[in-house]
């Protein structure tokens, strides 16, 4: 498939198919927590690039062999609001569907300032954004954006979002030990989010493999935090492996397992040999990590995964 992944067990979504329109890495931050590694190449120029007849026909054929799908999720390898037509893609889906599944977008929120994105975005059913920082220099230190990309657009494009979408907004505030989870970080959050007003509040935390050292804050100050942001702000849980489990393709999961039974492997080896989707392999690599069947060895760029033996 070149543009589906999945469907993936996801810890917001249920069993959401993953939809990745631009096929590489191609984003506006550089995120100290990426699990795509660092991001040498940021940009900020939206574009067009999907070839349209070759995703109905993957669109139909995915759909019609997936026994469960919850969300059809425009997310990818890297900020899927790049993409310029979005409106006409959601439209594609919908149809090509019969409108069987809501249609949800995760964005880092770098664009939704511009009208003509969030008028496409309107034919979404679910929107999540994320708001990592309440201040400009928490922003800097955790998004590291293009230099065109400021804190305060971010800010006026959610408030103008929420006035202008009809759907779901969900909004994600992902959480580092030290960095953005201090009680007076949490007082500057409620502030902003108040003006935001969107319909959930979802805390998350980096539990996936990053590459670059991030920290856990612990569940006690997490529900601080909540407590302070108030608003029905929520924890994204980790879902039972058991359960996650039975959304795997079985065939993924064998095909990591044995390549890593022969030797160790990046991210970027298990993708390129496998010829799977680094978003999907990471959750696959997630689940195999809580279960214990894989580990890790090293950081940064030069972290690899192998199979525990112990």
């Amino acid at each position: 498939m070149s543009y589906f992944y999945g469907p993936v067990p996801s810890r917001r979504l249920g069993f959401s198919l993953g939809v990745d329109l631009t096929r590489k890495r191609v984003c506006s931050f550089d995120c100290v927590y990426c699990q795509l590694g660092k991001n040498k190449s940021k940009t900020f120029r939206r574009f067009t690039e999907i070839n349209l007849p070759v995703f109905k026909k993957e669109l139909a054929k995915v759909v019609k062999e997936s026994v469960k799908i919850d969300y059809i999720t425009i997310s990818g390898q890297g900020e899927p609001t790049l993409h310029k037509g979005l409106d006409e893609i959601i439209k594609v889906i919908k149809k090509i569907t019969a409108n069987k599944y809501p249609v949800c977008v995760i964005t880092n929120s770098s664009f939704l300032h511009r009208k003509n994105l969030r008028k496409e975005l309107k034919q979404a059913d679910l929107i999540v954004p994320s708001l990592d920082a309440p201040d400009e220099k928490t922003f800097l230190m955790i998004n590291r954006p293009h230099a065109n990309i400021s804190y305060k657009k971010i800010i006026t494009g959610l408030i103008d979002l929420r006035k202008e979408f009809r759907g779901q907004i969900w909004l994600e505030i992902m959480l580092l030990k030290g960095v953005n989870d201090s009680i007076q970080t949490a007082k500057k959050f409620k502030t902003i989010i108040k003006k935001i007003n969107p319909d959930k509040i979802q805390l998350n935390i980096p539990v996936r493999p990053a590459f670059e050292k991030v920290y856990l804050p612990d569940s006690k100050q997490i529900s601080a935090v909540a407590d302070i942001i108030g608003g029905g702000a929520g924890v994204v849980l980790k879902p039972q492996v058991s359960k996650m489990a039975k959304g795997l393709r079985k065939d993924l999961k064998k095909k990591i397992i044995s390549f890593l039974s022969v030797r160790p492997a990046s991210l970027v080896d298990l993708t390129s040999a496998l010829g799977a989707n680094p978003n999907e392999v990471i959750k696959y690599l997630y689940i195999l990590l809580e279960d214990k069947s894989v580990k890790t060895v090293g950081s940064g760029q030069s972290k690899y995964f192998l199979i525990n033996d112990c």
